[in-house]
């Protein structure tokens, strides 16, 4: 059998033909025999898509308010980028009308589609041709369990489902499983499969590139599913018990773990909505793409190798799961993350568009897509929308996002006036340091350093946390306390001298704030050994660079920085490389660069330069070129107490 990702791009011919609703007198004079031929087999369909009712809602519409048709897309691939999941579904069945040959992929295709529609049974029989395909045999006994226990075949779905859960993919099964006994009223036997899966020692990641943070986000997962279930039980103190082992483990983000704690007991901000067997399945359907996708990434890793661009298989098995749970919506603004981290924007934008109702979180997800689209005017109306829609428990973070949002499109009075009264908004003490952290950064950005001093102090005197320490550090740093601001990113490194964010933080702050290059250069080599493929990284070792006059070695870095961040860019990172390929004459790439930097919402201060630059260009030679400082670094670029 062929991938399943091979399978999506298999359709490519098939896919180019026209939709289904022909003509009376069809001509077909200007194609191809092949496509007459499909055109043919689409002559037979009912509608525009021969799809389920849920799938159709899916579908892209043109000005006149009908499906774009097969043609607006080169591939199956192309439809789901474009979160069209009937063109997605129909060029599958083009596919099967053309050639009479149902192999496993459409067939569980196809059988998600007839689950959506409510024929189980027919969901059932359309699996069979996957049984006999050894590689995706499992996949169709998870469908199988799923359509029988849709159907109200509870005993029997349970049983296939133990049946096969073995075989499924990382926590996939059990977490399936538990999914399963919940919806179906079976809750003690769901948290023993929960407990089973909690481990006796819950063991915290030192860092972000700590192998342990993956085992460690497994067990967050499981144990916040089992949390609430037991909430939903009545044995409120039993869940808290659980959170209290995650804050033993993880003791400096007790702060947010008492507010989980506190809402476990009063049930603010949390969805205490049953779970039945729908929901269960598509959250179930998306812990097996995610699984697929973790599977795919790890594979990649072990030949050396980093897989770029957007997942097809993980987007498929999404949008699919989201036919039968349509208002899920955690998958869809996942989805919706999924397609906007690919600047595949007007797809992400299609998703949350095609949502049954619109909410506070889906509108957010508009206005940023928006943003990114450069439609303004769009971005206005969906923030208002908002926050009309936001409920007495979202006012707080969906007040935190617009006023981001707003900072970002440079309206000053609409922002500072969120910030201002953010933090009365907020309940827990978790919550009043998130609001004023938030209005931190945005007094930032509109180059109030010294209020964004105080709302960053304010935040790390209720959470102290790594991560306030590292924001207070930036807002001394820009209300010029650049000692105090080193002195604090001295005492953070000494305690955690191999995480290469917290050296990277610790050698930019050197290069920006301070003459200490050569400790700078020493610091970020040792951030970059540590961690060579990370953009923001790659930047500051090629910033120092520059700032030594290795005018190369300082392109050659900001360009992987620019490489890995792809199709995305950061202000900073195009803003380097614009003084870079100035100095090295290459005054139209610089140019470029600074326009980019300028589209990407940079400071307001930052952004006065920015334009400075493309109006009269640099003055003045780069710096003097320097010897670089030597480096020594322990096994594997390891960093000793002493380094520091």
């Amino acid at each position: 059998m062929i991938s399943l990702r091979a399978a999506l791009y298999g359709f490519t011919a098939l896919s180019l033909s026209a939709c289904a609703s022909a003509p009376a007198t069809p001509d077909y004079s200007d194609l191809s025999p092949h496509q007459q031929e499909v055109l043919i087999a689409l002559a037979s369909f009912s509608d525009a898509y021969d799809v389920s009712p849920a799938a159709l809602a899916t579908a892209v519409l043109d000005d006149e308010g009908q499906p774009v048709g097969l043609p607006a897309y080169e591939n199956p691939s192309a439809a789901i980028r474009a979160g069209d999941t009937a063109a997605f579904i129909a060029s599958i069945k083009t596919g099967i009308a053309s050639t009479d040959d149902v192999s496993a992929f459409p067939a569980m295709v196809l059988s998600i589609d007839d689950a959506a529609a409510g024929q189980y049974q027919q969901a059932l029989d359309r699996l069979e041709p996957a049984f006999d395909d050894s590689v995706a045999a499992p996949t169709a006994g998870f469908l199988k369990a799923w359509y029988l226990a849709m159907d109200g075949q509870i005993d029997a779905a349970i049983t296939a489902h133990r049946t096969v859960g073995g075989t499924l993919p990382g926590l996939t099964g059990d977490l399936s499983l538990a999914a399963m006994l919940e919806a179906v009223g079976r809750s003690d036997e769901a948290l023993g499969v929960y407990s089973a899966m909690t481990p006796s020692n819950i063991t915290a990641p030192e860092h972000d590139f700590d192998p342990q943070g993956l085992v460690f986000s497994h067990v967050q997962l499981v144990i916040a599913r089992q949390a609430l279930l037991m909430r939903r039980e009545g044995r409120i103190e039993d869940a808290q018990a659980l959170y209290q082992r995650l804050s033993e483990s993880e003791p400096e983000e007790a702060t947010s773990y008492a507010a989980a704690i506190e809402a476990l007991a009063s049930g603010r901000g949390l969805d205490d909505t049953p779970l039945n067997i729908e929901a269960a399945f598509t959250r179930s359907m998306a812990d097996y793409s995610r699984s697929l996708s973790f599977q795919r990434l790890i594979a990649g890793a072990m030949m050396g190798n980093r897989p770029r661009g957007f997942d097809d298989t993980k987007g498929a098995f999404d949008q699919l799961a989201l036919l039968i749970d349509p208002g899920n919506e955690g998958l869809r603004l996942a989805v919706h993350d999924d397609l906007f981290d690919e600047a595949l924007l007007e797809g992400a934008l299609h998703i949350i568009r095609s949502a049954p109702e619109p909410s506070a979180s889906l509108k957010l997800a508009e206005a940023g897509t928006l943003l990114r689209m450069n439609d303004l005017a769009g971005v206005s109306t969906a923030l208002e929308r908002a926050l009309e829609l936001a409920e007495s428990d979202e006012q707080l973070g969906v007040t935190s996002a617009a006023m981001g949002l707003y900072s970002l499109l440079n309206e000053e009075a609409n922002a500072l006036e969120l910030a201002a009264r953010l933090p009365d908004m907020a309940e827990s003490p978790a919550e009043k340091a998130t609001a004023h952290g938030i209005s931190a950064a945005v007094y930032s950005q509109f180059s109030r350093y010294d209020e964004a001093l105080v709302q960053s102090r304010a935040a790390l005197a209720l959470d102290d946390t790594h991560d306030r320490r590292m924001a207070l550090t930036n807002a001394l740093a820009e209300a010029g306390e650049i000692d105090e601001g080193l002195k604090l990113l001295r005492s953070e490194a000494l305690a955690r001298p191999n995480d290469p964010y917290m050296l990277n933080t610790m050698g930019y702050y050197l290069v920006v704030h301070t003459d200490r290059l050569d400790e700078a250069f020493r610091v970020l080599a040792r951030a970059s050994a540590l961690a060579p493929s990370d953009a923001y990284i790659a930047d500051s070792f090629g910033w120092i660079r520059y700032k030594l006059g290795d005018l190369e070695g300082a392109r050659h870095y900001i360009e992987l920085s620019r490489r890995e961040l792809q199709p995305q860019r950061h202000w900073e990172i195009e803003d380097h490389l614009g003084d870079i390929y100035w100095h090295l004459d290459r005054k139209d790439a610089a140019q470029e660069a600074w326009g980019f930097a300028l589209n990407e919402f940079p400071p307001e201060e930052e952004r006065a330069k920015i334009e400075s630059k493309l109006r009269d260009g640099l003055s003045g030679p780069p710096p003097e070129k320097q010897p670089l400082p030597d480096v020594s670094l322990g096994d594997d670029g390891a960093v000793s107490r002493n380094d520091i």
